[in-house]
C-alpha cells in the first residue's frame, strides 16, 4: 500500500514538472490577450510548417503536439480563462475543478469511531458553508508568479489566505462571496489561497495560522496588508480606495479643466468623468488604475458655479454619469458615455478603442508592440507610417496629425500614423539610417514606412524629401482619388501607401530590429527612493501590534542602556577633569609620585630642571618602579643637545615610571663628585677623592644619569663611556681609514675613568693634529675635548649611542651603581 501511494506521489510529480514547463501562449507565438480568429491562424500556420508528413525535423512530431495541445486549450473559453486566471490547465493533475460534494471533509473525520459507538444517529461533520467559492478560487505559487503577478499591473488582485478547521474561515466566507457580486463588476480581481497546500505562498503574503483568514491587495506587484481587525465589504471597499489614492483621478472644474484636456503632450489620451457624487465610484479607480499608461483621468463634480462652464461647452447631462474621450482636440471629445450607471466593461470597450493620441510617440517598446504589431503575412500586413522628428517640432506633427485624421487611401486600417523622438530613439533611428545607403545622414522631418515581419527584422521604405508643414502646402492639383491633395510630400506618401497595398508592393530596405529605450523609465535616483519607499511601506504593513510592541520594548531597552552609558561616560569625564585641574596645580614636580608627572607626559613630554627646589621630587622621594632621567649640560650648549635628548626620549612619553630632565653642571657639579665618591670604591684602580676633585665640567656634557631614589642606584650613559664606545665618531674614523683608538691606549684609565675627564691637559697642539687628521668639524661646529688622549667628540655626537643605551637600561643590562644614600642638593 506504501509503494503504491509512494508510485503515486512520484507520477503526480512528473506529471506537474512536464506542465509547470507548458506555455500554450508561447508554443502559438500569440498574445495573452489575442483573439480567438489570431489564434486560429498562428495555429493553422504553424501545423502546416509542423505536420510530420511535411516536415523532416525530427521533432517535428513533439512540436505539432504540443501545438494542437496548445491550440486546445485556448480555443475553450472555460479552460482559457482557467488558465489565465490560475495557470491551470486540465492536463495538470489534481488541478481539476472540484466538485462540491468533495469538500464535506468526509475522507477525514475524527469522530468516526465515536458515531461507530453511539451510533448513526450521532455524527460530527465539518462543513464550511459556500466552501466551494473558495477552493474554485483557490491559485497555486506557479499560477500566482505566471498569471495573478504580472496581472496585477493592471488589475487590483485581493487575495485571502485560509486554511481548514479555521473557524474564522467559516464566518468570512458569506462575506467573500458578496464582496466578490461588489468587485467583479468593477474591474477587482479576487483569489484564495489555500494556507496549507501553499505554505510558501501563505508566508510571502505575511499570513500565520493563528491568524487566518489573511487578506492581502496585490497592485502592481506590490503587497498590502489588511489590517482592520473585522473583515467586512465596507472595510475591504474602504481599504481598497485608500490604497488608490487621491492623485490617481484628481478634480477637475472651470478654473483647470483646460489645462487638463491640454496636457495631452505627455503622450496620454484625457478621460473626463463626471458626475453628483462627493464620493468616486470605486469602478472608476479601477478604471484608471488599468489604464494609467495610456490615459489621465479627472472627475468633475456637476456642482452649480464650480462647473458650469464645463456643463455647457460638452452638454454634459447633469442627471447622470458620463465619461469624455479627448484625444488632441479639446473642443470635440473623441468618445462620450453618458448613463446612470456607467459598466465596467462598457467603459473598457470604449478606452480600448480610444486610448491612444491620433499621433502618438514611440516611446517604448510595448508602444511600438502595440501600434506597430507583428505580421508575417504579406496580404494582411500592417503599416506604420513614422514621423522622425522631435518633440518640439510640433507644426511637422500637426501636418501628419491632420493627414491621419483624413486619410481614406487603401489599407485604412491596416496603416498606423506615430512620431518618433530622433534624439530619444537614436539607436533605432540610426540602424533604418545605416541600412539605406541612399538615405541621407540628417532624418530631421523625414518619414518612414516599415512593417514588423518579427522580431529580430524589419523592413521599410524611406519616403522622398521632407515632410512639409501646413504653411508649406502647394495645391498642385493632384488627381481627386487620392486624398489628401495638399503639398508634394503627402502626395508622395499617399502615392506609396497606395502602391504597397496593391499586390505587387514590396518593401527594399531591411535591417535588424534595435530595442527602443523607455523613454519614462525612472532614472537610477528615482529607482532608489521607489525602492526606499516601497520598502518602507512593506515593513509598516507586515508590523503587526504585537510585533510593534516587541519592536518598542527592544529600542526602548537599547536607547536606556545607551542613556545610562552616556551618563556614565559624562561622570567619568568630569571626574578626569577634576583630577588633571587638581594636578595642574601643582606646577612644581616635588610630589611624592612619579605618577603625577608622568600622567601629564601622555599627552607631552616635559622636561624639568634639577636643582635644589626639586631635587626631594626628581630624586629622594619617587615611588617604587620610577625613575628620573637627567641630561648634564652646560648654558652654552643646551640649545644644541637638549632638543636631541628630547627627540630620542619622545617615544617613551607614555611610560608613566619615567620622568626626564636635565641639569646645569656648573650648578650641580658638587652634588655629581659627591654621588661618584660614593659610588666609586677606592682602590682596584678607580679614582681617589683628590682626583674627582679634578673633573674638568665641560667633559661632564652629555652625561646621562638614571636615578632611581627608592633603591638608591644610578645608571650612567657617556659617550666615551665603557658601555657607549658604539658611537658615530667611531665609524666614520673607521670608513676613513684612520686608526683611532678610542679604546685603552696612551695610559688610559681603567674602568672607563677616561669619561670623567682627569687631567684635563689637552693642549691646542693636540687638537690641531686631530683636525689635520681629518677628524674636524666646521667652523660652526664646536668640537669638546674628553681627556688628553689624542681624540673628542662633537656636541650633536655626543647622544648618539643613547637610543641603544635606553634599550640595555629597560632590559636591565646596564652597570649600576649603589650609593647608601643620595647626597645634598647645592653649590658649595
Amino acid at each position: 500500500m506504501k509503494m503504491k501511494f509512494l508510485l503515486i506521489l512520484l507520477l503526480s510529480f512528473c506529471f506537474e514538472s512536464v506542465s509547470s514547463h507548458f506555455d500554450p501562449y508561447g508554443t502559438l507565438g500569440v498574445k495573452r490577450g489575442a483573439t480567438l480568429q489570431e489564434i486560429r491562424k498562428a495555429y493553422k500556420l504553424l501545423a502546416k510548417e509542423w505536420h510530420p508528413d511535411k516536415s523532416n525535423n525530427p521533432s517535428a512530431q513533439e512540436e505539432f503536439v504540443e501545438i494542437n495541445r496548445a491550440y486546445e486549450l485556448l480555443r475553450d473559453p472555460e479552460r482559457r480563462k482557467l488558465y489565465d486566471n490560475r495557470g491551470i490547465s486540465e492536463d495538470t493533475p489534481n488541478f481539476r475543478p472540484p466538485r462540491p460534494e468533495a469538500y464535506a471533509y468526509s475522507t477525514f473525520d475524527p469522530f468516526d469511531d465515536l458515531s461507530s459507538v453511539f451510533g448513526k444517529g450521532f455524527r460530527f461533520q465539518f462543513h464550511m458553508p459556500d466552501s466551494g467559492l473558495f477552493h474554485e478560487q483557490t491559485i497555486t505559487l506557479k499560477g500566482y508568479e505566471k498569471n495573478v503577478l504580472p496581472a496585477s499591473a493592471r488589475t487590483p488582485q485581493l487575495i485571502l489566505t485560509y486554511s481548514d478547521w479555521c473557524m474564522g474561515c467559516v464566518r468570512a466566507a458569506p462575506m467573500w462571496k458578496r464582496l466578490g457580486e461588489e468587485m467583479n463588476p468593477v474591474g477587482i480581481s479576487m483569489s484564495t489561497v489555500h494556507a496549507g497546500r501553499e505554505p510558501k505562498l501563505a508566508r510571502n503574503f505575511g499570513a500565520r495560522t493563528d491568524s487566518l483568514p489573511h487578506l492581502v491587495l496585490l497592485m502592481d506587484g506590490r503587497i498590502y496588508q489588511y489590517r482592520d481587525e473585522t473583515l467586512s465589504v465596507i472595510n475591504i471597499i474602504r481599504f481598497i480606495r485608500e490604497k488608490f489614492g487621491t492623485q490617481l483621478i484628481p478634480r477637475v472644474d472651470d478654473s483647470n479643466y483646460e489645462d487638463f484636456l491640454n496636457g495631452w503632450r505627455d503622450n496620454r489620451v484625457r478621460v473626463l468623468i463626471t458626475g453628483k457624487a462627493e464620493v468616486l465610484r470605486l469602478r472608476y479607480l479601477a478604471l484608471a488604475y488599468q489604464y494609467r499608461r495610456f490615459a489621465a483621468f479627472g472627475y468633475a463634480r456637476l456642482i452649480e458655479g464650480e462647473t458650469t462652464q464645463i456643463q455647457d461647452r460638452y452638454n454634459i447631462p447633469s442627471t447622470m454619469d458620463s465619461m469624455f474621450v479627448f484625444r488632441e482636440e479639446v473642443d470635440t471629445p473623441a468618445a462620450k458615455l453618458s448613463m446612470p450607471d456607467l459598466p465596467f466593461s462598457v467603459m473598457t470597450d470604449v478606452l480600448e478603442a480610444n486610448k491612444y493620441l491620433l499621433l502618438p510617440r514611440i516611446s517604448s517598446q510595448k508602444i511600438l508592440d502595440e501600434l506597430c504589431p507583428l505580421d508575417s503575412s504579406r496580404v494582411r500586413r500592417r503599416l506604420c507610417v513614422m514621423l522622425v522628428a522631435e518633440e518640439e517640432d510640433e507644426d511637422a506633427q500637426e501636418s501628419l496629425r491632420k493627414y491621419a485624421k483624413v486619410y481614406r487611401g487603401p489599407g485604412k486600417d491596416r496603416v498606423g500614423f506615430v512620431y518618433v523622438s530622433k534624439k530619444g530613439q537614436q539607436a533605432f533611428v540610426q540602424a533604418l539610417i545605416e541600412a539605406d545607403e541612399s538615405m541621407v545622414k540628417n532624418p530631421d522631418r523625414r518619414l518612414v514606412i516599415i512593417w514588423r515581419r518579427n522580431l529580430s527584422s524589419v523592413s521599410f521604405l524611406w519616403i522622398p524629401g521632407t515632410w512639409k508643414r501646413d504653411e508649406e502646402s502647394e495645391n498642385d492639383g493632384f488627381a481627386e482619388d487620392i486624398l489628401p491633395p495638399w503639398n508634394s510630400s503627402q502626395y508622395e506618401l499617399t502615392a506609396a501607401l497606395k502602391r504597397l497595398f496593391s499586390d505587387d508592393g514590396n518593401l527594399p530596405n531591411e535591417t535588424t530590429m534595435k530595442e527602443l529605450v523607455d523613454e519614462n523609465a525612472a532614472g537610477l535616483l528615482q529607482r532608489i527612493y521607489n525602492r526606499i519607499l516601497i520598502l518602507l511601506e512593506s515593513i509598516k504593513d507586515r508590523i503587526r501590534k504585537e510585533d510593534l510592541l516587541a519592536a518598542v520594548s527592544v529600542i526602548a531597552t537599547i536607547v536606556f542602556i545607551m542613556a545610562v552609558a552616556y551618563v556614565m561616560a559624562y561622570l567619568v569625564s568630569l571626574e578626569e577633569e577634576t583630577i588633571q585641574a587638581k594636578r595642574s596645580k601643582a606646577t612644581s614636580p616635588s610630589s611624592n609620585s612619579c605618577a603625577s608627572t608622568a600622567s601629564t607626559a601622555t599627552l607631552q613630554l616635559k622636561m624639568h630642571e634639577l636643582r635644589g627646589e626639586t631635587y626631594n621630587g626628581m630624586v629622594r622621594l619617587l615611588k617604587p618602579g620610577c625613575r628620573t632621567i637627567v641630561l648634564l649640560l652646560d648654558k652654552e650648549t643646551k640649545a644644541k643637545i637638549l632638543p636631541v635628548f628630547h627627540r630620542i626620549v619622545w617615544p617613551y612619553r607614555k611610560n608613566k615610571t619615567l620622568m626626564f630632565g636635565w641639569m646645569y653642571v656648573e650648578r650641580g657639579l658638587d652634588w655629581y663628585k659627591q654621588l661618584l665618591s660614593l659610588a666609586l670604591p677606592l682602590g682596584e684602580g678607580n679614582p681617589d677623592p683628590q682626583q674627582l676633585e679634578s673633573i674638568n665640567p665641560r667633559n661632564c656634557i652629555g652625561t646621562i644619569l638614571s636615578l632611581n631614589g627608592h633603591r638608591k642606584y644610578f645608571c650612567i650613559y657617556h659617550a666615551k663611556h665603557l658601555e657607549g664606545q658604539q658611537r658615530a665618531a667611531y665609524a666614520e674614523a673607521k670608513n676613513n681609514g684612520l686608526r683611532r683608538r678610542i679604546g685603552r691606549s696612551r695610559g688610559q684609565k681603567k674602568n672607563g675613568e677616561d669619561f670623567l675627564g682627569f687631567e684635563d691637559s689637552s693642549s691646542d697642539s693636540d687638537r690641531s693634529s686631530d683636525v689635520e687628521q681629518g677628524l674636524s668639524s666646521p667652523d660652526d661646529v664646536e668640537p669638546l675635548l674628553v681627556d688628553d688622549s689624542s681624540s673628542f667628540i662633537f656636541v650633536e655626537r655626543l647622544l648618539d649611542g643613547l637610543s641603544n643605551w635606553l634599550d640595555r637600561l629597560f632590559e636591565g643590562t646596564t652597570h649600576r651603581y649603589h650609593v647608601n644614600y643620595w647626597p645634598e642638593f647645592g653649590n658649595k
